[in-house]
């Protein structure tokens, strides 16, 4: 089992990931609490994507993006799923959730966000195919 240093720093970068903040100690220890309970253990291949991933946001974006079409399931994605319901369930992170009055622009934005999603996916699948074949 991994210590608790190593989730609580987990968890500060996959806030940051999901929300572009520093989340509060209180989540970073939901989310250690919640590891260890978890236990979740990797593959060697899962080890290898994770390990990119937490270097970088912009790793751990393409990578999601990647696995969220090819591989769902992934317990990488386990990960980020348990940081995000705890951050939804979160009173200090309510804003972030709830819908709010957007103007008409606004559908020009998840357009650009729409495309860059896209991009993402294509960038992380082939970082996945990569460690994949260094895996195998």
């Amino acid at each position: 089992m991994e210590n608790k240093s190593v989730h609580i720093f987990e968890a500060e970068r996959i806030g940051n990931y999901l929300l572009g903040i520093n989340v509060q100690d209180s989540e970073k220890n939901t989310y250690a609490d919640a590891m260890q309970k978890l236990n979740i253990q990797f593959s060697k291949y899962e080890q290898a994507l994770w390990e990119k991933m937490i270097k970088s946001k912009s790793k751990m974006a393409c990578i999601d993006a990647a696995l969220a079409m090819k591989e769902p399931n992934n317990n990488v994605r386990r990960k980020l799923f348990t940081m995000l319901a705890i951050l939804e369930a979160s009173p200090n992170y309510t804003s972030y959730f709830l819908s709010r009055n957007f103007s008409f622009f606004y559908i020009f934005k998840i357009g650009l966000v729409g495309i860059r999603a896209v991009w993402r996916a294509a960038i992380g699948i082939f970082i996945i195919n990569s460690i994949k074949r260094k895996c195998n």
